[in-house]
């Protein structure tokens, strides 16, 4: 004959109590990610980190090129990292160039940055340049776009569509519809 063995009344009683204790304390909403858009997908694999620093050294070890974000995520399907409240910064000697913007990617393959959103460039103290997107090649030191674009020289500026830059000869273009005020 088999007899069944049931636990005690007090063991029960525990039992439920932490039950209970658990749904209890369990969180009512779920756990906040970083802010990020996953653009309504997450894959396996898919990582995200908030305050995000990285750091780029030149060959003979120093400190070449410096990015903050405040939220970033990577798609390892598209080789891609998605930045949020970005900041880039070259340190090359003669080089210097800090890009801030609301958004950017980088691109794994080709090392290319895009950035968006309330675009500001610094290249040297006095000049900066304001759009709303650009593509900056860490490698050759390039920024381009095609946006409207305003660039700042001390007093003179300069407006018009599209950009070339050279962080390594500091060579400026406006592409075309250039308008602007000089004060020699």
């Amino acid at each position: 004959m088999l007899r069944l063995r049931l636990p005690s009344l007090g063991f029960t009683v525990l039992v439920m109590f932490l039950a209970g204790l658990v749904w209890w304390s369990w969180p009512q909403r779920p756990l906040s990610l970083p802010q990020i858009d996953w653009h309504g997908q997450i894959h396996k694999g898919d990582q995200a980190a908030e305050d995000v620093v990285m750091r780029q050294y030149d060959a003979a070890g120093k400190l070449d090129l410096l990015a903050t974000a405040h939220t970033a995520y990577h798609e390892p399907r598209r080789d891609q990292t998605m930045l949020s409240d970005v900041a880039v910064k070259r340190f090359r000697p003669g080089q210097e160039l800090n890009l801030r913007a609301n958004q950017g990617q980088v691109d794994g393959s080709s090392h290319l940055i895009t950035l968006w959103g309330n675009v500001i460039g610094t290249m040297k103290p006095d000049s900066r340049f304001l759009t709303e997107r650009v593509h900056y090649n860490p490698q050759t030191g390039i920024i381009s776009t095609q946006d409207p674009v305003r660039l700042e020289h001390g007093q003179d500026w300069m407006t018009g569509l599209g950009l070339w830059a050279s962080v390594k000869t500091e060579e400026v273009n406006i592409l075309r519809n250039v308008r602007g005020v000089y004060a020699p």
